[in-house]
């Protein structure tokens, strides 16, 4: 049996053991969190629009505009096909393609350096967030899984220079763009990237520049059906009408408690008060609401500065790498206790003390705190991998993946959860395989001096 298909298999089972493991335990609560039943209620519209014949023209690209059009897809098939049990078979095809997410991570970081494929691929498969995450009814596994697919794509084009991994690049921006939008700004300026990469190389050639250019022009072509639906059905050229509502209730009252310490739901409730203030038509579309939330939003961010504001990210980023992803799962999710956001504390250090140490729920708290020993010990790892890879000259590729890991840290900003560092983890577990495999030569070598 190849080393691929066991890694594959191995992956599989355990995402299909958790994931059944927690049907058993929960029936579909076990695999939802707190959105899923909006992609189970879209995907349902969908299974019933085809049942009937109703489903046409726009419609086939879901009822709600805040969910793309693939994931739409994908729940509308499992709605059509497992009806009571739609919940069920959508994760167990997150499964695969999150197996199919660790066989990408074994060719990136085999493009790199083989010796961190096997290494990668191991910790790709045990990793908890992929693990928990794909269990759950969310489009994040199926975007990972072309975020990998881009990334595996570019890492080759690098070394191949060829039309094929431009294709694999394309698929995989394409996929995640129509899985989850975030994708966007980094896919457009990924092919710039990669023309500097290969000019810095001494490796660009004309036809590198058609390669690239053709990426870039079908990515922004693939999105011309989604702001035209958008567009026709809503009056907006806009991909998403989800900036006003992220800008007002997560990320100004973020950035207020990082600056003065206002809790997050005081500055949620004056968030809300400010735009309900706002002149609306009485059929207001998610378009329209999101402009009237961006307003108030954007008033409300020329009044803080800028020190408030990276301060904010800061604390987002440190919680979105150090928060373990155990607490999404289901059992302990659902344990009774004060949230992160409702928790007091004059300072963030002192609401993640209080969070940590003085919870409401001491199984939660010990639960907490055991994930998130462990996954500093997986983070001084990644950081030996990091320290290798520079020391070894891979600095295309640390530049790459770096820059991935960078803007979605900047695009999630202070807003904090495991499920929001998973686009990361591709990045992430590659460089896990080179610290594993930084150790692996070092144990010898000390082996060695030591006899």
């Amino acid at each position: 049996m190849s080393t691929l298909l066991k890694i594959f298999i191995a992956a599989l089972a355990i995402r299909w053991t958790y994931s059944v493991s927690m049907f058993l335990a929960m029936g579909d609560g076990g695999l939802m969190g707190v959105d899923s039943s909006n992609y189970i209620g879209a995907g349902n519209v969908i299974a019933a629009s085809i049942k009937t014949g109703s489903l046409q023209g726009w419609g086939w690209f879901g009822p709600n505009p805040f969910m793309m059009p693939l994931y739409a897809w994908f729940v509308g098939f499992g709605a059509l096909i497992a009806d009571g049990y739609a919940a069920l078979l959508d994760v167990l095809i997150q499964g695969l393609f999150d197996a199919g997410t660790c066989l990408l991570i074994y060719g990136m970081a085999r493009a790199i350096e083989p010796r961190y494929a096997l290494g990668a691929a191991v910790a790709t498969a045990i990793n908890p967030t992929q693990i928990v995450i794909a269990g759950m009814v969310y489009p994040d596994s199926m975007f990972v899984f072309f975020v990998a697919l881009s990334l595996f794509g570019a890492l080759r084009w690098l070394q191949l220079l060829s039309w094929t991994s431009t294709f694999v690049v394309i698929a995989g921006l394409v996929g995640a763009a129509w899985s989850r939008i975030l994708v966007a700004p980094f896919a457009i300026m990924l092919p710039f990237g990669l023309a500097t990469a290969v000019i810095i190389i001494g490796r660009f050639q004309r036809r590198q520049l058609m390669q690239l250019a053709s990426a870039l022009v079908i990515f922004l072509l693939s999105l011309a059906p989604i702001s035209v639906r958008n567009k026709v059905d809503y009056g907006s050229w806009a991909l998403t009408p989800q900036t006003g509502m992220h800008l007002a209730r997560w990320i100004v009252p973020l950035i207020w408690e990082a600056r003065d310490g206002t809790p997050w739901a005081k500055g949620y409730a004056e968030m809300e008060r400010r735009a309900a203030a706002l002149p609306r038509p009485p059929d207001e579309n998610a378009f329209q609401q999101s402009r009237r939330y961006t307003k108030v939003s954007l008033d409300a961010l020329r009044h803080v500065g800028a020190l408030a504001i990276m301060k904010a990210w800061t604390i987002g980023a440190a919680l979105n790498l150090g928060t373990p992803a155990i607490i999404l799962s289901p059992p302990v999710a659902q344990l009774p206790r004060t949230g992160f956001y409702a928790t007091p504390g004059k300072t963030i250090f002192e609401k993640v003390a209080n969070f940590l140490f003085h919870s409401d729920n001491a199984l939660y708290a010990w639960i907490l705190l055991v994930g998130v020993a462990g996954l500093q010990i997986v983070r001084l790892l990644q950081l030996a991998g990091f320290s290798a890879m520079v020391i070894q000259q891979h600095l295309i590729p640390v530049a790459l993946l770096g820059l991935w890991c960078l803007f979605v840290l900047a695009v999630n900003g202070p807003v904090a959860s495991p499920k929001y560092r998973l686009p990361m983890e591709p990045a992430l577990m590659v460089v896990t395989g080179a610290g594993w495999s930084l150790l692996r030569r070092t144990k010898p070598r000390q082996q060695e001096l030591s006899s």
